[in-house]
């Protein structure tokens, strides 16, 4: 290579060093990954005797526990509310345009245009007040998952200490586990007795 090198332009040798560093920093990145997969399995096989590990599906628990449904529900009856207020709304809007169609040919040119500025304002009334609905909705879901998953901290937590796991992780960030480590419906059973 050295030999490539001198005969070659001051460009050339640029490129060529370019390219030998890359080569040399995968091969170190290569050789490090390779090492600490070894240190990994080395240390694993010598702690594995004294880890135990417990696997959790929140949003299983989200959708399956009774008290997190019942608090979901409370959140969609006050959503119910407020778009039955948003219909009424819209459908005043609504006549308000047909309105306008239907009456469009006896108006003055003056009360047409006053009809329809009316109709435009509400018409972005409405757009603000979906915004807004949609807005406080996704608020108001946002604060009782972490309500949800603050309670649940305490309970797993507290399962944690009681069967000396080591850990608990959340299921969907594992690759690939062995059903047995799964505690999600002992969470909620315990979930659902607390909050009753």
């Amino acid at each position: 290579m050295l030999a490539v090198v001198i005969w070659t332009t001051q460009s050339d040798v640029h490129v060529i060093s370019s390219q030998r560093r890359e080569y040399v920093k995968r091969n170190t990145l290569l050789v490090g990954m390779v090492a600490g997969l070894l240190l990994m399995l080395y240390a694993g096989s010598v702690f594995a005797q004294s880890v135990k590990i417990g696997l959790i599906d929140t949003q299983k628990i989200m959708r399956e526990s009774s008290a997190a449904k019942k608090a979901r529900d409370i959140l969609m009856k006050d959503l119910e509310t407020k778009r039955a207020q948003y219909k009424a709304e819209e459908d005043q809007a609504r006549r308000l345009e047909e309105e306008l169609k239907n009456e469009a040919q006896t108006m003055t040119p003056a009360a047409r245009q006053e009809k329809a500025a009316k109709l435009e304002k509400e018409i972005k009334e409405l757009g603000r007040l979906k915004s807004d609905l949609e807005e406080d909705f996704r608020k108001k879901d946002a604060e009782l998952a972490r309500q949800i998953l603050g309670e649940l901290s305490g309970i797993v937590n507290e399962y944690l200490k009681k069967e000396k796991l080591t850990v608990v992780l959340e299921k969907r960030f594992v690759v690939a586990a062995d059903d047995a480590i799964e505690i999600t419906d002992k969470i909620i059973r315990l979930y659902d007795a607390k909050k009753k």
